[in-house]
């Protein structure tokens, strides 16, 4: 019990920070749709995957909006891996709502947008650079990624659990 109280406690100090994993699925084409000829084939959808990961802070666990906005917001160190989001300054919102975020990210020239909820545990990723430029359009899951203290915390309770009814067994069995 008190493993899984200290668990607790370790999860309400770090509410603030969250991670994920992304896996997406969709199309792109590398041009414009009159690039989709029989000699040129930049422009045709095709079928592909986006994996990546998504980590922000927030000021607190509190519920409500956190806005992007570069630099200047009140959520840090946003990383989202995929496409050009990485280099771009980016700007939206992160709800908070029971602890759980979802939110849009664009990028500042607006060529790319990233919507996730993490309590449905899905997102999509879209970019368009123009008519005769590369777009797509991707969607799937979102899963979280727990934080190293949150898996040894647990681990320890597991162990102490096990341990704990091996030696109630061993008193038992005297």
């Amino acid at each position: 019990m008190a493993a899984l109280a200290l668990a607790a406690t370790a999860i309400a100090a770090h509410a603030e920070h969250f991670s994920y994993r992304i896996n997406l699925s969709g199309t792109y084409a590398l041009g414009g749709p009159d690039q989709c000829t029989e000699i040129d084939q930049s422009g045709c959808p095709q079928p592909g995957t986006l994996t990546g990961t998504m980590s922000f802070d927030t000021p607190g666990s509190a519920d409500g909006g956190y806005a992007i906005d570069g630099s200047f917001g009140d959520v840090t160190n946003f990383y989202v891996s995929l496409g050009g989001m990485p280099g771009d300054v980016l700007f939206g919102e992160v709800d908070l709502f029971g602890g759980v975020p979802s939110g849009v990210v664009q990028s500042l020239d607006m060529t790319e947008y990233f919507l996730f909820d993490a309590g449905a545990g899905t997102a999509s990723y879209s970019y368009d650079y123009g008519y005769h430029n590369p777009n797509g359009a991707f969607t799937g899951t979102l899963s979280a990624i727990p934080e190293p203290a949150t898996v040894l915390l647990l681990l320890a309770g597991v162990v102490g659990l096990v341990g704990r009814r091996g030696h109630r067994r061993a008193a038992a069995s005297r």
